[in-house]
């Protein structure tokens, strides 16, 4: 059973519509635009069974949160490049005062999931900063919330897979059309939310970094 408020959000904003731009460029003033769609040729299938061979190992995302602030069920995450493989969340989170200090690399999960992780890293980034695999299991959901008061374009998500039924949704903005393969550049200063209506676990790749989007 999902939250009414998740469930309200879902209705009020799931057939709105988003102002598409040509190129990616972040500084655009008009706010409108709230995500950028990229398209990847990567083997979602092999992908897919990669995340399914790690399933065990997955931990919750944001687990003190549950039942505020990012409110959510069945969110978890494993982390490709940072502190530590079960360690997802910014590095200040874990008493660290930079991402020096806590000396972000690529983890040993790149080791059981390689395709993905030679795939991440393959990608035009002139550092990285957290690379995370993140799921959302069947009936799960991640309640309205925004990342940041001002415009964000900062993670590339990209869909390894995103079962019928599963959907991300910005306020105002309507659903982003994530499919397996492809990848958004999202402006999460807009409220948004993720509700998995499926019998199946959503896996998609965060990537937080200097990405040089005009590459892909």
């Amino acid at each position: 059973m999902f939250p009414v408020e998740l469930l309200d959000f879902y209705n009020q904003n799931k057939d709105c519509k988003n102002v598409s731009h040509k190129t990616f460029n972040e500084s655009y003033n008009d706010v409108e635009c709230a995500y950028y769609q990229f398209d990847f040729n990567f083997d979602t299938e092999l992908f897919l069974n990669e995340c399914k061979g790690i399933d065990h190992l997955f931990s919750d995302h944001r687990k003190g949160e549950r039942l505020s602030g990012y409110g959510h069920e069945s969110w978890q995450s494993l982390t490709l490049h940072g502190i530590d493989m079960n360690k997802t969340m910014h590095c200040d989170a874990y008493d660290y005062d930079s991402v020096e200090e806590a000396n972000y690399h690529w983890t040993e999960l790149c080791d059981l999931v390689p395709n993905i992780a030679k795939f991440c890293q393959s990608l035009p980034y002139n550092f990285f900063d957290r690379v995370r695999i993140m799921k959302v299991g069947p009936g799960g959901y991640i309640m309205p919330h925004s990342d940041g008061k001002q415009r964000m374009f900062g993670p590339l998500n990209i869909a390894i897979n995103n079962p019928e039924g599963c959907e991300f949704v910005f306020e105002n903005k309507g659903v982003v059309p994530f499919k397996a393969g492809t990848g958004f550049v999202v402006d999460v200063s807009n409220r948004h939310i993720v509700i998995n209506n499926s019998d199946e676990a959503r896996y998609h790749l965060i990537l937080l970094g200097g990405l040089d989007a005009n590459r892909i």
